[in-house]
């Protein structure tokens, strides 16, 4: 007992900063996002994807099949665990919020598990970590549980690359490993094909030409093409279908793209790509993509000034493997959803802003660098906990405040033929008082 008590403690002291920033990463999360857990599902997405799930007896039916929502999203390992859900708590806020925002805290852990490894400069790579932890990019899917096929996506991701900087430049990357993650990312969500994307990206910038690399390349290919066939199988020609509002040029408006003229329906997804790439660097947009202050000036001034000094700072003369990859992650993060521009789906960019920012060499070069990247790091987290604690006091008002409303029943019902009205009755009878 007691040579496992000191070994206990060894491992303690030996990783305890380690430790620390875990724990530090779990209870801030929790403390910040806590409000969310009482978040009454009044949300139009939330009703439907419940109503789906509960008019299934087989929850594995969603493995072939639209996840509820009739826009052909394949998000089988969201729709089981809703079903699940449903089946353990009902229409309860409180656990399906907490599966989400435990998800959050798990992403964000993988994160910093990765950035510790490629930043010396521990402070430094847990402050980059709160950055994915707190951001208008993050938020949607830590606290809105339609949203949780994304963290899916991200798990795999930062698994498979915590997985790949451990292997020396000549191992061998396990196949069966690399290939398993990047299915269940598929499963996830569309944005899931970052994951064999990325990790063949990595394989030609930190390993050695070998056959087993080009096996595993090979292998990953044969997944996306896979995947992009089934699609289609169970799809149809809509297979990638998804017309969306948002601004032209960013400043007009339009309801749906698939209502634009060829012409502007072209401009519009080139310049949905260009907005999911610059705002990470410069957050310049809203929620839909309007060229618009973050609620107020000062917002807007420390955002964008705090992100650009925090880049420029880790840009150097030549960037690392992985500078590169956190860009293509970016990249590759706008391409895939070319049809839309929204916050949420630059929860993966952001993930590519932090690699980026932890695996410059600048940081291990210049104390002073390090000191001015701190500091703003750390404003820029402060402050979008400013910004975004006020928003989820709106946004648990809002929801009650529209639960409490006479019309309310009739309204959310109108709106969709699949909205079930028990759904919306079991809602109204747990948490109308």
């Amino acid at each position: 007992m007691k040579i496992k008590l000191i070994t206990a403690t060894n491992y303690f002291y030996s990783h305890s900063v380690n430790i620390l920033s875990g724990l530090a990463i779990i209870f801030t999360g929790y403390a910040f996002y806590n409000p969310a857990l009482r978040f009454v599902p009044t949300d139009f997405d939330d009703l439907v994807l419940l109503s789906a799930v509960k008019s299934v007896s087989n929850p594995f039916s969603f493995l072939i099949r639209d996840w509820g929502f009739g826009n052909y999203g394949y998000r089988p390992l969201h729709s089981i665990t809703l079903w699940l859900g449903y089946q353990l708590f009902g229409v309860s806020s409180g656990p399906n919020q907490f599966i989400n925002l435990g998800l959050h805290i798990l992403v964000i852990l993988l994160l910093y598990a990765l950035l510790s490894r490629l930043q010396p400069n521990q402070i430094l790579a847990f402050l980059f970590s709160l950055l994915g932890l707190v951001s208008l990019y993050t938020l949607s899917p830590a606290t809105w549980i339609s949203d949780r096929p994304t963290l899916f996506v991200a798990i795999f991701l930062l698994i498979s690359l915590n997985y790949l900087v451990r292997l020396e430049r000549s191992a061998h990357p396990n196949i069966p490993f690399l290939a398993g993650l990047s299915i269940l990312a598929l499963m996830g969500k569309e944005s899931g094909l970052l994951v064999p994307l990325v990790v063949i990206g990595v394989l030609f910038l930190q390993f050695e030409k070998s056959s087993q690399t080009r096996n595993v390349i090979v292998s990953l290919l044969l997944i996306i093409f896979t995947y992009i066939m089934f699609r289609f199988v169970i799809f149809g020609s809509q297979a990638g279908t998804y017309d969306e509002s948002g601004y032209l040029f960013g400043f007009r408006y339009y309801e749906n793209s698939g209502l634009l003229s060829r012409s502007d329906f072209l401009i519009a997804k080139l310049e949905n790509i260009i907005k999911n790439t610059v705002a990470i660097f410069i957050p310049l947009f809203d929620g839909q993509g309007k060229i618009s202050l973050i609620g107020t000036m000062s917002n807007s001034v420390i955002l964008i000034s705090t992100t650009l000094i925090l880049v420029i700072l880790a840009l150097s003369r030549k960037l690392t493997a992985y500078q590169k990859v956190g860009l293509l992650i970016i990249i590759l993060n706008a391409l895939v959803h070319f049809q839309v521009f929204r916050y949420r789906t630059l929860f993966l960019g952001q993930m590519g802003l932090a690699i980026f920012l932890a695996a410059s060499p600048v940081f291990n070069e210049k104390h002073s660098l390090s000191s001015a990247a701190a500091l703003a790091a750390a404003l820029l987290f402060f402050w979008s906990m400013h910004i975004i604690g006020e928003d989820l006091t709106y946004q648990y008002l809002a929801r009650l405040d529209m639960l409490r409303g006479s019309g309310f029943e009739n309204d959310i019902l109108a709106s969709s033929s699949r909205i079930d009205p028990d759904i919306v009755r079991q809602v109204i009878t747990k948490y109308r008082h």
